[in-house]
């Protein structure tokens, strides 16, 4: 979906008190995206409010300023970036994030005295560049790069204070350190809320094949009683010795069963397009019998959409079974649909064990651009698709794409 409705319904849940990140791995990603551009921000904010006296104690007020734009500029550029890409795992950003800190630092005897090199917002590289740490932190999958990011960071600073007064090398070291400790701490932090999303993710995709087996038995049964009290009739019948005048009641009941069967054959014809996300969802997933599809709304009774939604959760969910159908070569399909109170969203998740695709190369055509993105942006709904390419090309992982929308 765009990136703009999901800014825009990350940013109304917010507002209404309902918690602005999903508990997923797309939620974790901008939480990281939060907390690093938040940490920059934070910064400047502070410099800004410096800024008057420090332009007034800096030793060459031109470049100072020449400097700071130039820095405000990269902020910029890397803000707009990681916000739009909804994550910061770019790793030609951040090393490009890296070389323009190291600049600033380097710089710094152009326009700062030793003396103010560690007590005031002259010298604004320190301050400003922890940021970057942090986001090497959350970038760099390696930790050797982590590393090499703080190595460069300190080596950087530590270079362009060997000349502070005696009483202020302690500080220089231990700013030094700070930037090994900023990373460490959002390498940490991080990584372990990523893992914890991920064992959501398999959590909530254990729960949803658990539920998809307990409809599918719960199905077997009703089936089950449905043809037994059929077979029985039919054995009277088919005996040839019915008592006369038993005739009538058997035939009017094999009539009421014969009814009975027709409906349970044509049900998925009559789902209703109400505006209900089970209508919904149940009505685009009759469309599509011939896939190996099992369906679970139990967990969904009650959440009322607007006909609008309804409408468009309906093409999307069609939308989605199509792919499916046309390019996943998948031996099962779930469609699930919850709703939590708690976080005040309603989901529909629509996987498959299918061959998958690279969502960060593959492009999206018009299902999952359009019908899936686009369209229930307006409605406030947001799209996140998971997807584990097998090759050779072959039934493997597959694809999960989530729909989240707020509770009425």
């Amino acid at each position: 979906m765009g990136t703009g409705g999901t800014r825009r319904a990350v940013l109304r849940r917010w507002w209404d008190g309902q918690g602005a990140l999903p508990t997923t791995p797309a939620g974790v990603e901008w939480c990281a995206v939060a907390v690093v551009v938040g940490v920059r921000a934070v910064n400047l904010a502070q410099l800004a409010v410096a800024f008057p006296q420090a332009q007034a104690q800096a030793t060459r007020p031109g470049v100072f300023a020449a400097v700071l734009g130039g820095y405000l500029a990269e902020s910029a550029v890397v803000a707009v970036l990681v916000l739009r890409a909804g994550s910061y795992r770019n790793r030609p950003l951040a090393w490009a994030d890296t070389g323009a800190a190291c600049l600033v630092l380097l710089a710094q005897p152009a326009f700062s005295s030793a003396a103010d090199r560690t007590g005031s917002w002259t010298a604004f590289g320190f301050a400003c560049t922890l940021s970057t740490a942090v986001g090497a932190a959350v970038a760099f999958g390696r930790r050797r790069e982590t590393a090499l990011v703080v190595a460069l960071l300190a080596g950087c600073y530590l270079g362009t204070s060997l000349d502070v007064p005696a009483a202020h090398r302690s500080t220089v070291l231990g700013n030094a350190v700070a930037y090994a400790g900023f990373a460490a701490l959002g390498r940490l932090l991080t990584g372990y809320l990523r893992r914890l999303a991920a064992d959501a993710e398999r959590a909530r995709a254990e729960a949803a094949r658990a539920a998809a087996e307990t409809a599918r038995l719960r199905e077997l049964e009703r089936q089950r009683v449905l043809l037994h009290d059929n077979v029985g009739v039919l054995r009277l019948l088919a005996g040839g010795t019915v008592p006369a005048a038993l005739d009538g009641p058997l035939r009017a009941q094999a009539e009421a069963l014969a009814n009975r069967v027709r409906a349970f054959l044509d049900e998925p014809d009559r789902v209703p397009d109400g505006a209900t996300l089970v209508g919904a969802v149940r009505a685009a997933a009759g469309e599509y019998a011939d896939l190996p599809l099992e369906v679970v709304t139990d967990l969904a009774d009650g959440v009322v959409l607007d006909p609008a939604t309804a409408r468009a959760v309906r093409a999307a969910v069609a939308t989605l079974l199509a792919n499916v159908r046309l390019h996943a070569g998948a031996s099962s399909v779930v469609v699930h649909a919850d709703a939590d109170p708690d976080e005040g969203e309603w989901e529909v998740t629509v996987a498959d064990d299918g061959r998958g695709f690279d969502p960060a190369t593959a492009p999206r055509g018009f299902g999952l651009g359009v019908a899936a993105g686009s369209a229930l942006a307006a409605h406030g709904v947001t799209v996140h698709v998971r997807s584990l390419p097998s090759r050779p090309p072959a039934p493997g992982d597959g694809t999960r794409v989530t729909l989240r929308g707020a509770l009425r």
